[in-house]
C-alpha cells in the first residue's frame, strides 16, 4: 500500500519502485491473512501442539526488471486454541538502470528483507464464535523502512454460517535516497477493513467488503523527476492520499462435476481522482483425490491522476506550480491477466515410511499480465508447499 525506494544507484527504472508497491501490498495482505491463520486444530485434552510449515520461491519478470523471491512460514496451535505465526521473505531484484555519469545502462541488484508475525485466538460466545488476532511486519532495505502492524476480528454466528469481519492496521514508511543523503521522507498511514459473508446455500456463498485507506506524508519517488517546461523538476505529487475499495464476491459449488466458481468484482476510488474496475473469475476443478487445477482471469482499468500529464503529453507547462509525476501507474492503463494453478496432496503415501508428510500439499502458479502501461507485461510465477503436522 506504501511507496517503494529503489537501489543503490541513483537513477533506477520506474518498474522497481511499482513491483516494490505490490510487494508491500502482499506484505499487508500477507500480514492480515497470517493473524487469521489455522492451518489444524489443537487437542486441550491430549495437550497436542499442531501446525504447518510452509516454503516456496516466487518470480518476477518483466522488460526490465527480474526478481527472485524466496520465502518460509510457520504457524503453530497451542492445546488451549492459541495460534502463532512467523514468516520471512527476502526480494533479491535485478534492473535495468541508467549508471551514474555515464551514458549506458547499467544493470543493479536489490535485497529487501520482511519479517512477519501474528497471534490469534478464537473464543466460544454462546452458540457463536469470536476469532480475535494481532500482526506485525517489519521490511527493510538500504533506502526504505516499513512497519505494519494491526488487529483483526470476526463473529461468526447463525450456526456460523453468517461472518462479519473487521480489521485496522497501521502502516509507518520512513524513506531515504542513496542520491541525496540529507534527503528523508515520512509516512504514515491507516488501513480499515469491513468484511461480511454469507452462506445461501450449502453450495453458495456471498461477500463484501469495504476498505477505506488514509496515506500522509511523502508519497512520491525521491529519484523521479518530472518536466515542467524544458526543465526537470523533482517529482511532488499531493501528501494526503485516501483510497475507497469495494469488493463483491461469489463462491458456487457444483457438485456432480466437483467444479467451484468464483466471481469477483471490484472498484477502486482515491482523492487523486483514480478510480479503477477490476472484474474477476476463477475457477477450480478437482480431478480425483490429488490434483486440484485453478484457472483465473482478471481485467484491469483505470483512469489517470488529476494531476497527471495526459496521453500523449511529456511534459507540464512553463510555469506550472502545482503537484508534477512522471509515474506511469498515475496514467490511464488496462490490462489483462490470465493465470494458472495446479495443487497436488500427497495423500498417496499413507502407510508409507513417509506417512507423516501424507498431509502435505504441494502446488505450482503461473500468471502472465498484458499491460498497455508503460511498464509493459509481466510474468509472475511460484511453486512451494505446505506441510502440516
Amino acid at each position: 500500500m506504501t511507496l517503494r525506494s529503489c537501489s543503490r544507484a541513483p537513477a533506477p527504472s520506474a518498474s522497481i519502485w511499482q513491483l516494490g508497491a505490490l510487494v508491500r501490498c502482499g506484505l499487508l495482505v500477507a500480514a492480515s491473512v497470517l493473524g487469521c491463520i489455522s492451518p489444524a486444530h489443537a487437542d486441550e485434552a491430549s495437550g497436542t501442539w499442531t501446525g504447518e510449515i510452509e516454503g516456496r520461491p516466487n518470480y518476477y519478470w518483466e522488460r526490465s526488471t527480474r526478481v527472485i523471491m524466496p520465502a518460509a512460514r510457520v504457524s503453530l496451535e497451542a492445546p488451549n486454541g492459541v495460534r502463532m505465526s512467523a514468516a520471512y521473505l527476502v526480494d533479491v531484484i535485478g534492473s535495468a538502470s541508467i549508471a551514474s555519469g555515464v551514458g549506458k545502462d547499467g544493470v543493479f541488484t536489490e535485497l529487501r528483507h520482511a519479517v512477519n508475525t501474528a497471534v490469534g485466538k478464537k473464543f466460544a460466545v454462546g452458540d457463536n464464535e469470536f476469532d480475535l488476532s494481532a500482526h506485525g511486519t517489519f521490511s527493510s532495505e538500504p533506502d526504505y523502512k516499513s512497519w505494519l502492524y494491526g488487529v483483526r476480528g470476526s463473529f461468526s454466528w447463525n450456526e456460523r454460517n453468517s461472518t462479519l469481519r473487521l480489521g485496522l492496521v497501521r502502516v509507518d514508511d520512513s524513506v531515504l535516497s542513496n542520491a541525496m543523503p540529507t534527503f528523508r521522507g515520512e509516512l504514515a498511514g491507516l488501513t480499515t477493513n469491513l468484511g461480511f459473508t454469507q452462506l445461501l446455500s450449502p453450495v453458495l456463498i456471498l461477500g463484501a467488503c469495504y476498505q477505506f485507506v488514509y496515506l500522509d506524508g511523502f508519497l512520491g519517488n525521491p529519484y523521479r523527476n518530472a518536466l515542467v517546461g524544458p526543465l526537470p523538476r523533482a517529482e511532488a505529487p499531493p501528501d494526503h492520499r485516501v483510497r475507497h475499495n469495494a469488493e463483491l464476491q461469489l463462491s458456487w459449488f457444483l457438485p456432480t462435476t466437483e467444479t467451484t466458481l468464483q466471481l469477483y468484482a471490484r472498484t477502486y476510488l482515491d482523492s487523486w481522482e483514480i478510480f479503477a474496475l477490476t472484474p474477476e473469475v476463477r475457477a477450480y476443478q478437482s480431478l480425483g483425490r490429488h490434483w486440484t487445477l485453478r484457472a483465473r482471469y482478471r481485467f484491469y482499468e483505470q483512469t489517470r491522476a488529476e494531476f497527471a500529464l495526459a496521453s500523449g503529453q511529456t511534459r507540464y507547462p512553463v510555469g506550472y506550480t502545482g503537484p508534477v509525476t512522471s509515474d506511469p501507474k498515475m496514467s490511464a492503463f488496462h490490462s489483462h491477466q490470465v493465470g494458472l494453478r495446479v495443487e497436488f496432496r500427497l495423500a498417496g503415501l499413507s502407510g508409507s515410511f513417509l506417512d507423516f508428510a501424507k498431509d502435505a500439499v504441494l502446488d505450482v502458479n503461473f500468471d502472465y499480465q498484458a499491460s498497455t502501461s508503460s511498464f509493459g507485461n509481466n510474468v509472475i510465477g511460484s511453486a512451494g508447499g505446505r506441510l502440516p503436522f
